[in-house]
This record gives structure tokens, C-alpha cells and sequence, in this order.
């Protein structure tokens, strides 16, 4: 089984939502900031969690998403299987001797996995993380790499935009 990095951005999710205070709801945009991704990318990792049941929403003002249940009654596995897919692949029917042995490995590699994910508290993946600052400026950009140029203030034209407006320019208080 491979974990994939939705996987492991919805464990940095749940580890940001857990590490906040339990009375006020994480809004997305911390999420993001956080995490490192965008808005949209944040919503699919947050829909996956709630669909998951693990967290709540809670619309509105001063909204954001909490934590479904305690953490300490949650694994790695938990998590982890809200990304995963849910279909396990079949056995083709015509496989020689080798394929058969290669498929039940990987069956066994899956379960073995599966296993220590679930063995694993989440609480102890959440006190590896680095702890979450409390800032409460969420109106500060996502991506601090666009530098966007004033916009130029409003004046007399330069220079003429068609050909009619020549004889406006070619007046002396204009030279």
C-alpha cells in the first residue's frame, strides 16, 4: 500500500485542527496557509476528512472546521483510509504460478500495513508535528510571491490614441 501525499496532507489537516483551541473552529484559509497549499486543494483534502468522519463544519462567520471525535481515540489509519481506495484490485483469473505469489504478497504487504496504521494513535503523529502558532490574521495572503505593481494614476493622455485626436496634441501647450 502507498500512502498518498492527500493522505499525507489530511494527516498535517487533522494535525492543525487538533492543535488549535477546541472552542473556536479552524477556517480553511489557515488550513491552507499551513499546509502550503491553495484554497481549492484544501477543500478537497478537507471534503475527503468530512466524508471520512472525522471532522465537522461549521458555516458562516467565524466558522471552520473541529474535530469529530477526541484524538485520542483515533489512528493513523483512520485518517489514512479516507484517502485511499476503498476497491481492492482482483484476482485475474488466468495468472501463472508466479503472478499468484506476487498477488498474495502484495494482499499480505496491504493487510500488514493496514494493521500498523491502525496500531499507530494519531496522537503521537500529532505530537511529532511542529505546533501550530496561534495567529488569528487569516486575512494575510496565501502566496506571498505575487508583487503586484501599483496601478498607474489617472492623467492627461501622453499622446494621441487615433488619428483625430492629433490636432489636440499638436497644439504649443502640449509640446
Amino acid at each position: 500500500m502507498f500512502i498518498s501525499s492527500q493522505a499525507i496532507q489530511g494527516l498535517q489537516a487533522i494535525g492543525v485542527i487538533a492543535g488549535s483551541s477546541r472552542q473556536q473552529p479552524v477556517p480553511t484559509t489557515r488550513l491552507a496557509r499551513h499546509i502550503g497549499l491553495c484554497l481549492s486543494s484544501t477543500e478537497i483534502i478537507v471534503k475527503q476528512l468530512k466524508n471520512g468522519g472525522l471532522i465537522r463544519s461549521h458555516r458562516g462567520p467565524g466558522g471552520g472546521y473541529q474535530l469529530q471525535h477526541p484524538i485520542k481515540g483515533l489512528s493513523v489509519w483512520d485518517v489514512v483510509c479516507c484517502f485511499q481506495d476503498k476497491d481492492r484490485p482482483s484476482k485475474p483469473d488466468q495468472i501463472s504460478a508466479e503472478s499468484q505469489s506476487a498477488w498474495t504478497l502484495a494482499i499480505q504487504l496491504d493487510e500488514a500495513v493496514c494493521q500498523h496504521l491502525q496500531a499507530y494513535p494519531l496522537n503521537d503523529v500529532i505530537g511529532q508535528m511542529p505546533a501550530v502558532a496561534a495567529d488569528d490574521v487569516d486575512a494575510r495572503p496565501l502566496h506571498a510571491a505575487f508583487h503586484l505593481k501599483p496601478l498607474r494614476q489617472a492623467g492627461p493622455p501622453l499622446a494621441p490614441s487615433w488619428v483625430f485626436d492629433l490636432a489636440k496634441f499638436t497644439h504649443p501647450a502640449h509640446a
